[in-house]
């Protein structure tokens, strides 16, 4: 057996205490200006968040406009979205449900697979099945007008992008990192576009589009899509803004990254070691960091300030419109 010198034991000591350690965002004292208490209590915890929602745990729900209407899903039901007459929920029993808003009837819909992401225009629903399979339902026919069955694929966030009704077309988002374009009249696949194309937790976690620019992103990559090309960034994506035709993307390093529409890199900044969580957008960018910490940012990420907010973050985070829901209360976005 070879001797390890006193250099070589010091050496090993600092490599395995240095892989054993973990690093926090740490601002300095001087740079935290002041606290923050939550706007007000919701007087239920949040159980589970989707990208366009979130479920309390007495059964109301949270909106994508950060309201709680006064309905209650059934039993061991999940929130997913809402359309203009509906808001549409799923379970574990392969079922979407829909609750009429004015009537609060509740109707369900059998389906082979559990729902985990759907999205609702006047009579057709667009729906993402946990096997991964896209289907396109007519509730005045109860028919199903259009299936694709994908590969399994394993995600790795609740946050499944919804799929999006544009137009003449619907844009169905897959849990292996695609995007399929179906013409709504005639119920065909026009288009399939490859967001990213790893196997595995590669799920398209945001899907949105202003005016003539489609912004879509997974974990790993993020994409835009005007009618005459696609631009991409790669990334490490914790969340996205996209406000205007301005692009920020908040990634696992603790980077706050802004872009413009085509994904050409204006500026970014850096928070070291800092988890994001919960990013919204106001007068400027707001976004929490686990440790107890908002971050403002001037949307030309020219400034910033840190405001310390009550206690860690341990318990899930949902953003609306200019709210930001932390367990069982919110912030107000100003």
């Amino acid at each position: 057996m070879k001797k390890i010198g006193l250099v070589g034991y010091c050496l090993l000591a600092v490599f395995i205490v240095g892989c054993g350690s973990k690093f926090y965002f740490n601002p300095p004292k001087d740079e935290v200006k002041g606290r923050v208490s939550y706007t007000r209590s919701i007087n239920s915890p949040i159980v589970f968040i989707t990208r366009n929602g979130a479920t309390l745990k007495n059964r109301r729900f949270i909106t994508k406009n950060g309201e709680i209407p006064e309905v209650f899903l059934p039993k061991n039901a999940r929130y997913l979205n809402e359309s203009e007459e509906y808001y549409l929920a799923t379970n574990n029993f392969k079922e979407l449900i829909l609750i009429h808003k004015e009537t609060k009837e509740i109707r369900s819909l059998p389906f082979d697979f559990n729902p985990v992401s759907a999205s609702m225009r006047d009579n057709l629903i667009a729906l993402v099945f946990d096997n991964n399979t896209l289907s396109i339902f007519d509730i005045q026919t109860n028919k199903s007008l259009y299936k694709l069955e994908n590969p399994p694929a394993p995600t790795n966030d609740t946050l499944i992008a919804s799929p999006y009704f544009l137009g003449d077309i619907i844009i169905l988002p897959t849990l292996d990192g695609k995007l399929a374009i179906v013409d709504k009249i005639n119920m065909k696949m026009v288009r399939n576009i490859v967001v990213n194309g790893d196997k595995y937790f590669n799920n398209v976690i945001f899907l949105e589009a202003i005016d003539n620019r489609m912004v879509a992103a997974t974990p790993k990559r993020v994409i835009s899509v005007s009618p005459s090309v696609i631009n991409t960034f790669e990334a490490n994506i914790k969340d996205i803004l996209f406000v205007g035709d301005r692009i920020f993307l908040f990634t696992s390093e603790g980077e706050v990254i802004l872009t413009d529409r085509d994904l050409n890199e204006t500026k970014r900044i850096k928070f070291p070691f800092a988890h994001f969580t919960g990013a919204n957008h106001g007068q400027k960018i707001s976004v929490l960091e686990t440790r107890g910490y908002m971050i403002n940012i001037a949307d030309d990420l020219s400034e910033h300030e840190i405001i310390k907010i009550p206690g860690k973050i341990k318990k899930p985070v949902f953003s609306a419109n200019r709210k930001i829901f932390v367990n069982d209360s919110y912030f107000q976005i100003k």
